[in-house]
C-alpha cells in the first residue's frame, strides 16, 4: 500500500469516528475521551495484511478505537487521592460517555458478524483492567512486572487485536514498548505541570530503586530513557513497517 493509500484510509476510519453525532456532542462539552490517532495508526498497519475489503476493515479499526475511547474515558474517573477531583454530574457524565462508546463498539463487530474479534477484544478489556488494579494497589513483585502490567494499562487491547490478525511478537511488543513510552511522557509532563502523578506510588515504594535517584522526576525520567532504548531496538527488529508508521515512532523517540 502506498503511503498517499495509507493515509487515506487513515482518514477514511478518523471520519467513521468523528461521524457519530453524540461523540461530536461530548467533544464540545469536554466529556468524551479523545481518539489516540497512534492507536489508530497501529490497529491500521495490524490489519492491513488482512483479506478484509477496505470498508470492512476501516468500520473494524474504528470500532475497536470505540472500545480504546471506552477504557481512555473511564480512566478519567478519579482514583482516590488524584488532585483534582470531578464533581458528581462530571462523573455520572463520564461514565455515560464511556458506556456509549462501548455500544457503539458492540454493534458494529456484531453487524460484521466478527464475533470471535469481540470476544478477543473483550478479553482485552478484562487484562487492561486487571493490569489497572495491579499497577493501583501495587500487586507486582519486581521491577519487570511493573512495567509490563503498565504497559498492558495502554496496550492490552491493541495486542489482542494484532494477535488476532497474525502479527508477528515484535510487532506486538513494539506497539506495547511505544504506547508505555507515550504514557510515561504524559506522567512526567503533567508531574511538571502540578506536581502529581499516579506513579509516584511505585517511586514511594521503591520500584526502581537500583538507579539510586534522588527525586521521582529523575526516576521517571531514567525509566523513559530505558524504554525508549527498547522501541528503537524493537523497531529495527520488527517486520517492515509502513513508512507513515515509522516516521511517528521516531517522532515520538526524538520528541
Amino acid at each position: 500500500m502506498t503511503y498517499q493509500a495509507r493515509e487515506a484510509g487513515l482518514k477514511e476510519v478518523e471520519q467513521l469516528v468523528h461521524e457519530q453525532a453524540v461523540y461530536q456532542y461530548l467533544q464540545e462539552n469536554n466529556e468524551g475521551g479523545q481518539m489516540d490517532k497512534d492507536q489508530m495508526l497501529f490497529l491500521h498497519e495490524a490489519i492491513s495484511g488482512s483479506d478484509l475489503a477496505d470498508a470492512a476493515a476501516y468500520r473494524v479499526v474504528s470500532a475497536t478505537l470505540y472500545m480504546i475511547l471506552a477504557h481512555d474515558t473511564h480512566e478519567k474517573i478519579d482514583e482516590p487521592g488524584d488532585v483534582v477531583q470531578l464533581t458528581r454530574k462530571e462523573q455520572e457524565l463520564t461514565v455515560l460517555a464511556g458506556d456509549f462508546y462501548s455500544a457503539l463498539y458492540y454493534q458494529t463487530l456484531a453487524e460484521l458478524e466478527m464475533i470471535p474479534l469481540l470476544r478477543a477484544l473483550q478479553s482485552g478489556v478484562q487484562e487492561t483492567n486487571t493490569a489497572k488494579t495491579n499497577i493501583y494497589q501495587l500487586h507486582v513483585a519486581t521491577d519487570e512486572e511493573y512495567l509490563t502490567q503498565l504497559a498492558l494499562t495502554n496496550a492490552a487491547i491493541f495486542a489482542k487485536f494484532a494477535k488476532y490478525f497474525m502479527k508477528d511478537e515484535t510487532f506486538i511488543a513494539l506497539g506495547c514498548q511505544f504506547f508505555l513510552l507515550k504514557r510515561l511522557k504524559m506522567e512526567l509532563a503533567t508531574y511538571q505541570e502540578i506536581g502529581a502523578s499516579r506513579l509516584k506510588r511505585a517511586y514511594d515504594h521503591g520500584y526502581f530503586a537500583k538507579e539510586a535517584v534522588t527525586n521521582f522526576e529523575s526516576w521517571l525520567v531514567a525509566i523513559i530513557r530505558d524504554v525508549k532504548m527498547e522501541v528503537e531496538r524493537l523497531k529495527e527488529e520488527s517486520e517492515p513497517l509502513s513508512t507513515i508508521l515509522e516516521k511517528r515512532i521516531i517522532e515520538v523517540i526524538n520528541d
